[in-house]
């Protein structure tokens, strides 16, 4: 099995993590409060809690007698538990909540487990070469009202009040985050337990797979929003010239366009992390 791992910021402190275990691999891609609320010890409450469960499943996840879904809502109960330490989870509202969505793949015997909560997304490339995508879309679809605001927008750098977002930008992702963890929004991973049994799970005999990646959004852009390439071609260039050679020219599509005229994001870096492994 060779394991070929990257993460990156343009901000001080990364919201994206990664990690392996014995049997596991996850990313991680928080989201800040859409408030001003920070009541932890570190940098950021997403800061924190993208910490916080790194360290949990590097101890958990190789808990063969439970089910991923499992160790995560344990998890919850957990972190919540921690977080009160700090301010009472109860009295947070959906907008003083940090968030994150989650990826994990555990080889269990012969199977290939697969989770996904949120937008980071699992490409599991066939032994026949056919791809299958695991990733909720939900969050890209509410996000895209905000990214043509952002696109259509020519003077929004003189209107900005949060966060790189202007008004009337950070009034309707506000309205998005209101519907967290809802039927009429998205799942992800935050302070809500019940949230966890919507995720995607699948597994995979693990001799149908030749390899996979696990990518945040920053990462997956190169090929599903900036279109420099496409899946079976993203797989040979992580073969043939590494995770880092991707990094590289998704910063360079990036630093082309300052102006937001030729890709449509909500901002001009975002975090970037993953995992390619072939088994």
């Amino acid at each position: 099995m060779k394991v070929n791992t990257i993460t990156d910021t343009y901000k001080t402190h990364n919201e994206d993590i990664y990690g392996v275990s014995k049997h596991g691999f996850w990313v991680i891609d928080g989201a800040l409060p859409l408030s001003h609320a920070h009541h932890t010890d570190s940098y950021s409450d997403v800061v924190w809690m993208v910490n916080w469960w790194q360290n949990y499943l590097t101890k958990s996840l190789d808990q063969m007698d439970k089910s991923i879904v499992e160790i995560i809502e344990e998890g919850v109960d957990l972190i919540n538990s921690d977080y009160n330490q700090f301010f009472e989870v109860d009295k947070l509202t959906k907008l003083d909540c940090a968030s994150a969505s989650i990826a994990i793949v555990r080889i269990r015997e012969n199977k290939l487990e697969n989770f996904v909560l949120g937008d980071v997304e699992i490409n599991l490339q066939h032994t026949d070469g056919k791809i299958i995508t695991l990733v909720d879309k939900k969050m890209e679809d509410m996000d895209s009202e905000v990214i043509n605001m952002i696109y259509n927008s020519e003077r929004r750098v003189d209107e900005i009040v949060f966060n790189g977002y202007t008004a009337d930008e950070l009034k309707v992702l506000r309205e998005n985050r209101m519907k967290m963890n809802s039927e009429n929004g998205y799942y992800v991973l935050e302070h809500d337990k019940s949230a966890i049994k919507h995720g995607i799970y699948k597994a995979y005999s693990i001799t149908e797979v030749k390899d996979f990646l696990i990518m945040s959004d920053g990462f997956s852009a190169i090929y599903n929003k900036y279109h420099w390439i496409n899946q079976n071609q993203l797989f040979e260039l992580c073969k043939s010239e590494g995770l880092e050679t991707v990094l590289r020219k998704i910063r360079d599509l990036e630093d082309s366009d300052k102006d937001f005229n030729t890709y449509k994001r909500l901002r001009l870096h975002d975090d970037a992390s993953a995992i390619h492994i072939e088994l």
